[in-house]
């Protein structure tokens, strides 16, 4: 995770790396893996000294992990730990064991004297007990008591705090007690381990100890049991260097709370003296902690930008700067030694970077003689035909490309980039553009040529260009035009390059006429038979495609249809509405029939005056025959 190089940095980490990552280190006084000795893997070297204890197995099955004691000779111990409680000290104690089956009362780890009046604890087991134990040396114990387990590793923890003791058996707090001795003193006291000072020597296996001058939260003592990190986010950061004596800043990540060590704060920024490997515990909200390293290490370095220069605008620089083969200028805008073309007088900066990280910097300055200021003009658009006129200003000897000289017209027949140059009296040059757009003419169609009868609309589109109208309609608007004429569409391209197209439309008038006819019975002309007598008109269609209203004055005789008018007679007829029928007495009393050209009847009714009303109000138009007897009259219905 960490690339280091000094021997002591590597030393450090070897003696962290011996200690497990679910292992707190904040806090921690000693931790004894007992991976093939007594030492102590924390930085603090709190060796034990091995009396008898022989290596054995530890409970993930491997060799030379754990020591086992034969309960009557055997132990471990410190004298003079680095550590020292009291009744208001806050401490955890942590380890694994396994007791053999025996009614002999063992001590796993104690921490005490004989002095009286001492601070003293210790945990022992039974036959049946097990016991989380303080005291005032020569006074009565303080027992958290719980029962014991034989032939099986069992994790142990036991937290003090400042009197309230907890006692943990595999993950579960079994008993509490609280110690209330007074006038207690403290001083520096052995560590046992496999025995207590007065001997009770312990029959069992004992691993991974761990002592802490704090109180461990409940996750991290399910750590401690599962052997996991249950935070797992905790980042100490790359390793970092102190550059000519500059600021470093540790930023620790993925937790809630964070503790350095040495003491600095997280997210400050120091300047370290020596060079050195710092620990970081962070804890979340629930109390659980995971831990990380990084380095912090010195070094010197620097570069030389070279000398200041001057150029003229346009003109190409190189810059060379030395003392690292990795140089960038302004953020990597110039490359080292390579020419370039600065737009710009100013200060500019070499930057380099070390191996390590480390950064240097130095400062040239380039003063830039201004190239004169060339004006080509805007940039132009043109239509096929329309000429233009090249002329700049700004410096001497204006040239333009393609052998143009300065002040020229003519008349273009494609697009084109425009180059003019001229030198000021500096001897520096400049340069401007300009673009030429040739556009093209829209391809406008008004639409086919349009006949008309007066009256009637007329809706114009045109297509092909941009922004077209016309000149004496609107686009897409129906109209009713008033005579014939021309109409012109006026559009433009894309480019603004104008056109016209034109479309006539002819207006036709509508024509009138009056014939007068005289026939038998009917009379039929353009499909249409008339069977009265009147005067009646036609809409029809001339040959411009206009009405034609044709006027006919007709008059009809009938033949056939008389026999007995002495009889009876009606009147009027043709009808409409009502007819009145007047008939001779003798019919008084008869009954009236009506049939329709097929012959079918179509009303009946009795004569009971002289004359009488008759309605052929519910009679569609056509020729009828009104019978009374043996008389028969055409009537004609309109």
């Amino acid at each position: 995770m960490k690339y280091i190089l000094p021997i002591f940095l590597v030393i450090s980490q070897v003696l962290f790396a011996q200690i497990p990552s679910y292992v707190p280190v904040a806090g921690l006084q000693c931790y004894y893996p007992f991976n093939g000795n007594g030492n102590d893997a924390s930085t603090l070297n709190n060796h034990l000294t091995n009396n008898g204890a022989v290596l054995t197995t530890d409970r993930f099955g491997n060799t030379d992990a754990a020591y086992n004691f034969n309960g009557s000779s055997q132990y471990l111990i410190r004298n003079t730990p680095s550590f020292t409680f009291n009744p208001s000290s806050t401490f955890t104690v942590s380890f694994w064991h396994n007791r053999n089956t025996s009614s002999v009362v063992g001590i796993p780890i104690m921490h005490a004297s004989n002095a009286a009046g001492n601070f003293i604890w210790l945990f022992q087991t039974g036959a049946t007990n097990m016991q989380f134990g303080t005291n005032k040396q020569q006074a009565a114990w303080i027992w958290a008591q719980s029962t014991s387990t034989t032939n099986a590793w069992t994790h142990i923890v036991l937290v003090y705090n400042a009197g309230a003791m907890t006692l943990y058996k595999d993950n579960v707090a079994v008993a509490t007690a609280t110690f209330n001795h007074a006038g207690v003193t403290s001083a520096t006291l052995p560590l046992y381990v496999g025995r207590g000072i007065g001997g009770n020597y312990f029959n069992g296996k004992i691993d991974d100890i761990g002592i802490w001058n704090r109180c461990l939260s409940a996750c991290e003592v399910n750590d401690l049991y599962t052997s996991t990190n249950t935070l797992t986010t905790v980042n100490a950061g790359p390793n970092l260097y102190a550059c000519n004596g500059g600021s470093v800043t540790l930023n620790g990540t993925g937790a809630s709370t964070y503790l350095w060590s040495p003491n600095v704060s997280n997210g400050a920024t120091f300047s370290p003296s020596i060079n050195q490997t710092y620990t970081l515990t962070g804890f979340d909200a629930n109390g659980c902690s995971a831990w990380d390293q990084t380095n912090i290490l010195l070094e010197q370095f620097s570069i030389n930008a070279g000398q200041d220069l001057t150029i003229c605008q346009g003109d190409s620089a190189v810059l060379t700067a030395t003392g690292s083969p990795n140089i960038i200028w302004n953020n990597n805008d110039v490359s080292n030694g390579i020419p370039f073309f600065p737009l710009n007088s100013g200060y500019i900066t070499a930057f380099a970077t070390s191996a390590n990280g480390c950064l240097a910097s130095d400062s040239v300055l380039l003063t830039i003689n201004p190239a004169p200021i060339i004006a080509a003009g805007p940039d132009l658009v043109t239509c096929p035909g329309d000429s233009i006129t090249l002329l700049a200003t700004g410096a001497n000897n204006l040239v333009w490309n393609g052998n143009i000289p300065n002040d020229t017209t003519f008349v273009p027949f494609a697009s084109a980039t425009y180059v003019v140059s001229g030198a000021d009296s500096l001897g520096c040059t400049g340069s401007d553009t300009l673009q030429l757009f040739y556009g093209t003419l829209p391809d406008l169609n008004a639409g086919p040529d349009q006949s008309v009868c007066f009256g009637q609309e007329v809706t114009l589109t045109g297509t092909g260009g941009i922004f077209m109208y016309w000149d004496f309609a609107i686009d897409g608007i129906p109209f009713i035009p008033q005579t014939s004429g021309s109409y012109v569409l006026f559009g433009a391209s894309n480019e603004g390059c104008q056109s016209t197209d034109t479309v006539f439309i002819s207006v036709n008038d509508a024509t009138s006429n009056t014939i007068s006819a005289s026939a038998i019975d009917s009379y039929t002309i353009n499909g249409q038979t008339y069977t009265a007598s009147g005067t009646y008109t036609q809409l029809l269609t001339n040959a411009a495609g206009c009405d034609s209203s044709l006027t006919i004055n007709l008059t009809l005789d009938f033949t056939g249809l008389n026999e007995n008018e002495q009889l009876f007679s009606l009147y009027p007829n043709p009808v409409k509405d009502i007819f009145v029928i007047a008939v001779a007495p003798e019919l008084i009393g008869q009954e009236l029939h009506m049939t329709n050209i097929e012959g079918k009847s179509v009303l009946s009714q009795l004569i009971g005056t002289a004359n009488q009303a008759i309605s052929v109000q519910q009679l569609p138009s056509g020729i009828y025959f009104l019978e009374i007897g043996e008389g028969v009259q055409k009537v004609l219905v309109e």
